[in-house]
């Protein structure tokens, strides 16, 4: 069983006159190789490592009669090597042809593998904080920065010496300092903050870099209480680029980037939940006519092309918060708030107004026209599915017509604008 890393060994000594050991004391008896009978210089030659170097440098100190404090690895007579501070003080006071010593040998193996663990992790936290990609900070309970890694420089242009001692909340975008603030002061009076928070962290520059912040308090080991935080954050800009790119692929047409059809229902869902709202909602489903015969005579490029600059048409009669979307095919639908019939007919004929114009096409001077179904509802009155399936129904009959027109679905009768 290996005694030497259960039990703490301590030895004392004292040479004689001959400079040679005398009088020893162990905690453990047997461990430590003899000193008795040897000289310091000699029992460290013999048991110690680099023991030569270690008895020659002893020597010298001896012939000085000086103090002498060493850390040693010596060889236990189990054949373990401890690390020892040996220590040892002259007697003056003794008239003899050399001085005589006294001191002690303090096993610290235990204590150096400890400062050793420390002084590793320290610098495996300080690797990782000087290289870490991640912006990484400590800030005390007054929301001041105390330290930064050095990303702080690479991503965001500010030195250390331009931020510590600085607000936290001052770097961040106006519109973000509120709930930053908000956080912090959760954290410092002991909250945990499981989520991300998301803030604008400005450039030196004047841009503004979005990034995702884990927070964390640090408490005072002695008495528990918050002294700060410390702040983890990732730059998050690309992730909500691609969110965004994500959400308009789910919500808008790839060929003319008008909303689609999800959007639009989901926009008209909205409009018809406004309670206590009693202005219209009119949905209005336009019909290209025409546009077959030119999509089968010019080809598919010709037709997408056609869309297209139709889109940017019908976009340029839309009023504040009017809605142009695509369904898909040649089919477009219009969401607007009107007060009557009338606001509703005007925008229809300004729709119908807006393709008279040729489109030029491959050097081709393209017309066509549209039939349009206008249908109107006030919130909590019908539903949006059954708004669009009216407007759908009054397309339908003014296509009917073929003269180009709109319509107003009417649930008994039909009449003719």
């Amino acid at each position: 069983m290996n005694i030497v890393s259960k039990h703490h060994l301590f030895t004392v000594w004292s040479t004689d006159a001959e400079g040679r050991c005398g009088t020893v004391q162990e905690s453990f008896t047997g461990l430590m190789p003899a000193m008795s009978g040897m000289t310091l210089p000699e029992w460290l030659a013999a048991h110690a490592e680099d023991g030569a170097q270690a008895a020659l440098e002893l020597a010298k100190v001896l012939e000085h009669a000086a103090p002498f404090h060493v850390e040693l690895t010596i060889r236990c007579m189990n054949g373990i090597t401890r690390r020892v501070l040996m220590s040892g003080v002259p007697d003056m006071q003794r008239r003899a042809s050399r001085p005589q010593y006294s001191g002690s040998i303090v096993d610290i193996t235990e204590q150096r593998k400890a400062l050793e663990g420390a002084l590793r992790s320290a610098a495996e936290y300080r690797l990782l904080v000087e290289n870490s990609t991640d912006l990484i900070a400590h800030c005390g309970t007054d929301g001041r920065y105390i330290a930064i890694s050095p990303s702080y420089s690479r991503m965001i242009g500010w030195a250390a010496n331009e931020i510590v001692g600085q607000r936290v909340v001052d770097f961040l975008h106006p519109d973000d300092r509120a709930h930053a603030s908000d956080a912090l002061n959760r954290l410092f009076a002991g909250a945990a903050l499981p989520d991300v928070v998301e803030v604008r962290k400005r450039h030196r520059d004047g841009h503004y870099i979005t990034l995702g912040t884990k927070a964390c308090g640090v408490s005072d080991p002695a008495t528990g209480g918050c002294i700060g935080a410390v702040l983890v954050s990732r730059d998050i800009t690309r992730d909500k680029e691609s969110i965004r790119k994500l959400e308009k692929m789910a919500t808008h047409d790839a060929l003319t980037g008008l909303p689609n059809r999800a959007w639009v229902n989901g926009h008209v869902d909205r409009l018809l939940a406004q309670a206590g709202d009693r202005v219209h909602t009119a949905v209005l489903f336009i019909d290209l006519n025409g546009f077959k015969a030119v999509n089968d005579a010019m080809g598919h490029a010709a037709g997408d092309a056609l869309l297209q600059r139709v889109s940017k048409r019908l976009q340029r009669c839309m009023r504040p918060g009017d809605a142009v979307a695509r369904l898909g095919g040649d089919e477009f639908v219009v969401v607007a708030k009107c007060g009557d019939r009338g606001a509703a007919s005007a925008i229809a004929q300004r729709l119908l107004d807006s393709l008279k114009a040729p489109f030029p096409i491959n050097g081709m001077a393209i017309r066509i026209g549209a039939a349009i179904g206008i249908s109107l509802a006030q919130p909590g009155t019908v539903s949006t599915g059954a708004l669009f399936e009216n407007a759908d129904t009054a397309m339908y009959q003014a296509k009917a017509r073929r003269n180009g027109s709109y319509q107003f679905f009417e649930p008994e009768t039909l009449h003719a604008a």
